[in-house]
């Protein structure tokens, strides 16, 4: 077939309303507009007649497969189904059961078939797995087991959020941590469960680590176990070191939900006498009023020493009467 050669073609600007006119493409108003363009434009004209004749000429160009070449290749399909009607019926049902053979002759139905195959293993595996070993629990995907959760794991790690919902007849609410990792995870259950505790107490051990809110939400939850000494030695930490200090009041106060001891004692006369931030000096003398109420100062001299110390020189008028208060409260408590 003769290759016609496309001329330069029409304007620049026209080009595509060119080819679809010449395929009768271009309607409604764009038709309007190039019809008036054609008007005017001899060289898009041209450009629409050279377009015509090179479909005409592509469209001539199309072969049929001649009747003699029909002929020939249903002859051959005829010999091939004859000669596969004579071989030995083990060796045609051998050659059906094989799967290159029949995924050659149905290519659609031979996937559907793999995908259910598919499909049906990964749901019976499974369940012969959990039948082999049925003390052994499936984990589920996105969830961190007990042994791998250690701090080499937690270091990696970043909490981007701590949710939890309250549960009935006083138990522990249902927490969700949520990890950024190389792969995020999720830890889920109460605060009396140990992977829970573990990322809680790692978070305020390492508050640098964290944001505020991330913070203050690892003392709401763990201030239910303020008397566990883990948990204590935690919060006392906050006290101390945190930079924030709605994160160390939130600690100081959780501090007094446990029984007072030497470690909560000293962590509270530290931030009265050291922390920089009236709020925190005035939530810690509370805090070790409540505490003498209790009968925690009596074994503590060092205690009364200092609450002496702040009665007296304290510049602040509401710690010198607290702190008075307190020393007033330990005599009676004494046995």
């Amino acid at each position: 077939m003769r290759e016609i050669d496309k001329p330069s073609g029409g304007c620049p600007e026209f080009e595509e309303q060119i080819m679809l006119y010449a395929a009768d493409e271009l309607e409604g108003v764009e038709k309007d507009a190039f019809e008036e363009h054609l008007d005017v434009c001899t060289r898009c004209m041209a450009a629409v007649d050279a377009e015509r004749k090179l479909t005409e000429v592509a469209a001539r160009g199309r072969l049929e497969p001649s009747p003699a070449l029909l002929a020939s290749c249903r002859n051959r399909f005829e010999d091939s189904l004859d000669e596969m009607d004579t071989r030995p019926l083990f060796k045609r049902w051998a050659e059906a059961l094989f799967p290159a053979h029949w995924m050659a002759m149905y290519p659609a139905a031979s996937v559907a078939a793999l995908l259910l195959i598919g499909f049906s293993v990964g749901m019976v595996v499974p369940w012969h797995s959990q039948g082999q070993n049925p003390a052994s629990p499936v984990r589920q995907s996105g969830m961190l087991g007990a042994t791998g959760l250690d701090t080499q794991t937690l270091q990696s790690a970043n909490v981007s959020g701590i949710n939890w919902t309250p549960s009935e007849n006083n138990q522990p609410p249902q927490i969700v941590i949520q990890l950024n990792m190389q792969r995020p995870q999720t830890v889920e259950g109460t605060v009396n469960d140990g992977e829970v505790k573990r990322v809680l107490l790692y978070v305020l051990h390492n508050g640098h680590r964290f944001c505020p809110d991330v913070r203050i939400n690892a003392v709401e939850l763990l201030k239910e176990r303020a008397s566990d000494p883990d948990v204590e030695r935690a919060l006392s930490h906050a006290v101390l070191s945190d930079s924030n200090p709605a994160v160390r009041l939130k600690a100081l106060d959780a501090l007094t939900l446990g029984r007072p001891d030497n470690t909560s004692i000293q962590t509270m006369l530290t931030a009265l006498t050291k922390d920089t931030n009236i709020g925190v000096r005035v939530e810690a003398i509370n805090a070790l009023r409540a505490a003498s109420e209790q009968g925690g100062l009596v074994a503590d001299p060092q205690a009364l020493s200092v609450l002496r110390q702040t009665m007296q020189k304290d510049p602040n008028t509401y710690i010198r009467l607290q702190s008075a208060a307190a020393i007033q409260l330990a005599p009676a408590n004494q046995p």
